[in-house]
C-alpha cells in the first residue's frame, strides 16, 4: 500500500500514513482533535512502464525511431525553436543578474545613458 503525507493546517501537525488509495482523504488530528488532518502531495507520483521499454526516455526513443521523415523534420524544427527560446531566456537571465549586481548609481547611469558601467 502507498504511503501518504497528512497535515493539519490549524496546528501544523504532520504525519505519514500507509493506506489504500480509496481510503478517506481526511482524518481526525491527534493534537487538536478536529477533522482537519488532510492528505497532501509533497512528491509527484512516479510512473512505471512495464514491458519492453523500462523508462519513459526509452519509450520516447522508440517512438522517435518509428517516426517518418516529415514527422522527424517537424520534431527537429520544434526542438530547434525550443533551444532558441532557451537562449533568449538565458540572455534575459544574465541581463537581470547584471542589473541586480549593480549599485544604485550604476543602475541610474545605465538607464540614463544605455551603457553598461565598467566594473
Amino acid at each position: 500500500m502507498p504511503t501518504y503525507d497528512f497535515e493539519c493546517e490549524p496546528c501544523a501537525y504532520h504525519i505519514e500514513m500507509v493506506q489504500r488509495h480509496d481510503a478517506p482523504q481526511t482524518h481526525t488530528c491527534p493534537i487538536c482533535e478536529q477533522e482537519t488532518l488532510k492528505k497532501i502531495y509533497i512528491n509527484a507520483p512516479s510512473i512505471i512502464i512495464r514491458g519492453e521499454p523500462t523508462t519513459v526516455a526509452q519509450q520516447a526513443e522508440r517512438n522517435t525511431a518509428k517516426m517518418g521523415n516529415y514527422e522527424l523534420e517537424t520534431k527537429r524544427a520544434n526542438d530547434k525553436l525550443n533551444t532558441e527560446l532557451s537562449k533568449k531566456q538565458r540572455e534575459t537571465r544574465e541581463r537581470h543578474r547584471a542589473i541586480v549586481s549593480m549599485t544604485p548609481e550604476q543602475q541610474t547611469h545605465w538607464v540614463k545613458t544605455g551603457e553598461r558601467p565598467s566594473v
